[in-house]
């Protein structure tokens, strides 16, 4: 595990299926958290008791959703999101530089291959 970033892949799928935002268009990202910033925020927090994952977590959401490629995809709650997390840096982040960086929060937009869902989900 590294002692400096937290590792975490984003999957947003949207809540709501609109002409402009079909339901199957996933965005996914990874994200790079610096250990010294959540730490940082969370002692400036100090009405919450926020665990160092979900400060991260909300941290990489932001950068995550900086990837996207239209400003009114990049709105929080838009989107049911999956988490998952790594102990290692994943491939993609020594492969190129990030997509998006804030307050040194770096993300990375990668392909999310849609879910195959049964037709009954999906009405004509």
């Amino acid at each position: 595990m590294s002692s400096r970033f937290f590792y975490v892949q984003l999957k947003f799928t949207p809540k709501i299926r609109t002409y402009s935002v079909p339901r199957t268009k996933q965005h996914g990202a990874v994200v790079e958290v610096p250990k010294d910033l959540v730490q940082r925020k969370r002692s400036e927090i100090t009405n919450e008791n926020l665990s160092e994952k979900a400060i991260a977590l909300d941290l990489a959401r932001r950068a995550a959703l900086g990837t996207f490629p239209t400003v009114e995809e990049r709105v929080v709650g838009l989107y049911h999101e999956d988490a998952t997390w790594y102990e290692e840096k994943p491939p993609v982040m020594n492969e190129r530089p990030c997509d998006n960086e804030e307050n040194g929060t770096r993300a990375w937009r990668i392909a999310v291959l849609p879910q195959q869902f049964p037709k009954t989900y999906w009405p004509d």
